[in-house]
């Protein structure tokens, strides 16, 4: 496929590129983004960075990263009847002031990132004029279920963008399918990890502050919990492991989201309150990988996953849901095993029969590992985008790289 974005005028560089991000918390996303300003060519472009609805504790690692950071406020519109959401003015003074943000930076590419930030960030650089508009999809669009006002402003900022960044293949033909009039805008580039860990071998002990018996055997699960990270089919798919490996212990690592009560209930329901352990966000997540045995990852709406991939990379089998583009990431029999989303039943029995062979399950973990720095490397990532930048600055014809 291809796509001709018109000329623009003569470049002088480094060529300014903010960056928008919903807010600063740390997740996946917020991740693949610090990774990429890191190590972008400073000599061709100067990243910065705006939140549209707050800060958070990513602000700090922007900041030693020499990277500008611009929070602004936004409380978002709510679209239900009968929710006021901010008044006209306050609406016109954010916009004013992210417009104010591109212009007065000579922002020449807005590269947004997550629904809320691809809807303000495309209406910002219309009123700004912002020559390159990019919005990204990082998951399925099933969120968009049940909202057509939400689809909609949507679709209007996909729209108003040169170019719909995705993340697998998977979100690429969901995106087809919910909009099929971006064809020619969707370029994929994989996320990609720094550094490969050196095989593990023997497992390192768990951090003490876990309170976990020194027996214990881990299991990890890394994400914030949410609906679509189905936080309960694991807990589902616990019981059956511990009633036959009492040793076994999962380790939910992640922010506690709405979710999390829910999730604490069905926990204590099933009587697993000392085998499921909700640990928060860590800043320990290598050395956590790094004493597990495994790592589940059940979500269902996944894109691709940086927690698979760090996991494979800690060279740790992975049981995931053959979901989005968990497939493209795991080699199912060979770095790791898949099973249909929301079986819990085919979760245990997969995660089962890696704690039954461990020899299976470490080379499985090996395989993982190379497979990590053949073909996700950050290198290769940092290049995609940066080529990406140039040939719609250029105006040059782009073919869909898919």
């Amino acid at each position: 496929m291809v796509s001709t974005i018109k000329n623009r005028e003569s470049l002088t560089f480094p060529v300014g590129v903010a960056y928008v991000l919903p807010n600063l918390a740390r997740g996946g996303t917020e991740k693949h983004v610090r990774d990429l300003v890191e190590r972008i060519d400073r000599g061709r472009f100067a990243p910065r960075i705006i939140s549209v609805a707050g800060g958070g504790p990513m602000e700090e690692d922007f900041s030693r990263l020499d990277v500008p950071v611009h929070v602004l406020e936004y409380r978002k519109i709510s679209l239900k009847p009968g929710k006021a959401g901010p008044p006209f003015r306050e609406v016109r003074g954010f916009f004013r002031s992210f417009s104010g943000i591109l212009s007065g930076h000579d922002v020449r590419i807005l590269h947004c990132y997550l629904p809320m930030a691809n809807i303000l960030g495309m209406a910002a650089a219309r009123r700004s004029r912002t020559p390159v508009r990019i919005v990204s999809k990082r998951a399925l669009c099933r969120y968009k279920d049940g909202h057509p006002v939400y689809s909609f402003f949507e679709s209007f900022a996909n729209l108003a963008a040169d170019a719909v960044m995705v993340n697998s293949r998977a979100v690429a033909e969901d995106v087809r399918r919910t909009e099929r009039f971006l064809g020619n805008k969707i370029f994929l580039v994989y996320n990609g990890l720094d550094a490969v860990a050196d095989p593990v071998g023997n497992r390192a002990p768990l951090p003490p502050d876990l309170g976990l018996p020194h027996d214990a055997i881990p299991i990890t699960y890394v994400a914030n919990i949410r609906e679509d990270k189905a936080h309960l089919c694991l807990v589902e798919a616990a019981r059956q492991v511990c009633d036959a490996y009492p040793s076994v212990r999962f380790l939910f690592v992640g922010r506690k989201d709405r979710e999390a009560a829910d999730v604490q209930r069905r926990i204590r329901e099933l009587g697993l309150s000392d085998r499921v352990l909700l640990t928060g966000l860590r800043d320990d997540i290598p050395a956590i990988l790094g004493a597990s045995r495994l790592v589940a990852h059940p979500g269902e709406q996944e894109g691709f996953s940086n927690a698979i991939l760090e996991a494979m990379a800690a060279g740790l089998p992975v049981v995931a849901s053959r979901a989005g583009g968990n497939p493209e990431a795991v080699v199912d029999g060979e770095t790791g095993l898949l099973f249909p989303h929301g079986d819990a039943d085919a979760l245990a029995r997969a995660i089962l029969s890696l704690l039954r062979d461990p020899a299976r399950a470490g080379a499985m973990g090996e395989a993982g590992r190379r497979r990590v720095a053949e073909h996700f490397p950050i290198g290769k990532m940092v290049s995609a985008m940066e080529q990406t930048y140039l040939e719609l600055l250029g105006g040059r014809t782009m073919t869909c790289r898919l």
